[in-house]
């Protein structure tokens, strides 16, 4: 605390004229001084003092002089200066304390004392460590334009692997729920936008590895919501596109849950827009066949579907990695040329995505000279032919230092 002169006891009959200087460090954003004008007015009526003024070091008025000498012509004659958050550097022990000593030489009689600065107090460390914790619980609430409901499931498509590439009802729908049930392919920094709340159950599909059981996940998308919790189904991709969205959804239904379907943006459509290859192109394809290179039943049924689609100008196969090479020899039975343009996409619109091209009659060689594994998606057609032009993914990525090792790996 800094004085003008010796500390005096202050008696009842002069304490009736001290007054508050609140000084706020003055903005240009208008909010910021009527913040420091609504802590002085509510500092003098929760506190009881009768004479409060508002100052400002900087760009706003009254400046502190102004403040001061208001604060006089209302009869004080004891001046409390309380800095409003000003940092104690530059402010506090510094710019502030000169300009109260300058203005107070203009009046002699008047005694003055600034107090020390808020930042470093122990109860606003305490506020501050409350505010976090309390952001922290309900930060889901306040995040979520449209939160999710008690006992109600959300299948939920999380997109084809960027996180960024979610939904904003995704994200609000993450933010506000109560239980997360997701897949192999979800990305974990999706898990950044969810409630640390929020208990998260694995139930991913793993071709060749361990596998939880439709009818399980079911049964926990059942269960969870009839406990009255808030359930989201996190399905990569889009839930209704080879998803098994349809069948989770006829099961909440038949157990009488509410639910919702949130789209997402799926990997037939992301991950050749990532590779440089559009799907359609005036010039090139004017129609796209989308299907599954895995089957509940066997390879055959593959082979059927491809028969009846053949003729589609571009072909996306996902989930077909395994069955590339049966895929394109029914596919030049079919009569495409063997010469038709095909690529592989792994881990689409990820930083370590890897991309390789070849015809029909190739591609499956390349594929196995370059150990391509699943995830991956499948495009034939002459719209591949594209990708040397707009493969703007891997230019982008190619520009960021950090991350030419990885495509170097990769490639």
């Amino acid at each position: 605390m800094r004085v003008s002169e010796e500390p005096k006891v202050i008696t009842m009959r002069e304490e009736a004229k001290s007054g508050v200087l609140v000084v706020g460090h003055g903005s240009r954003r208008q909010e910021a001084n009527d913040d420091v004008r609504e802590a002085a007015r509510m500092i003098g009526n929760r506190g009881g003092f009768p004479l409060v003024e508002a100052a400002f070091l900087e760009i706003e008025r009254p400046d502190v002089e102004e403040g001061f000498k208001r604060l006089i012509e209302r009869g004080t004659c004891y001046v409390t200066v309380h800095p409003y958050f000003l940092s104690p550097g530059r402010h506090t022990r510094g710019d502030l304390p000169r300009k109260v000593g300058d203005v107070a030489t203009c009046y002699p009689g008047v005694r003055y004392q600034i107090t020390e600065p808020l930042s470093a107090h122990p109860l606003v460390i305490e506020a501050s460590i409350a505010r976090i914790r309390e952001t922290e619980s309900s930060s889901s609430e306040v995040a979520s334009v449209c939160p999710a409901r008690p006992g109600k499931a959300y299948l939920v498509g999380a997109g084809p692997g960027d996180p960024l590439l979610l939904t904003l009802r995704a994200r609000d729908l993450l933010a506000s729920c109560d239980v997360i049930v997701y897949d192999y392919l979800v990305d974990p920094e999706v898990f950044c936008f969810a409630s640390s709340q929020a208990e998260r159950i694995y139930v991913g599909k793993v071709g060749g590895g361990r596998n939880t059981s439709q009818a399980e996940i079911n049964r926990l998308l059942i269960q969870h919501a009839r406990e009255g919790k808030r359930v989201v189904r996190l399905k990569g991709g889009d839930p209704f596109l080879f998803g098994r969205g349809g069948e989770e959804a006829m099961a909440l239904f038949d157990a009488g849950i509410p639910f919702e379907v949130v789209p997402g943006i799926s990997s037939a459509l992301a991950v050749p827009a990532y590779a440089g290859i559009p799907l359609t192109h005036r010039d090139v394809s004017s129609s796209v066949a989308i299907l599954t290179g895995a089957s509940s039943r066997d390879v055959d049924d593959v082979s059927a579907t491809l028969a009846d689609l053949s003729r589609a100008e571009t072909i996306v196969v996902l989930m077909g990695v395994a069955n590339l090479q049966v895929i394109a020899d029914d596919l030049i039975a079919c009569g495409r040329d063997p010469e038709t343009p095909a690529a592989v996409i792994r881990w689409g619109s990820y930083e370590t995505q890897q991309t390789i091209v070849g015809t029909l009659q190739s591609i499956a060689r390349e594929a196995e000279a370059s150990a391509m594994r699943p995830p991956g998606v499948i495009i034939i057609g002459e719209v591949v032919r594209l990708r040397g032009r707009l493969k703007w993914f891997e230019k982008e990525l190619a520009v960021r230092p950090e991350l030419q090792e990885v495509l170097a790996a990769v490639q």
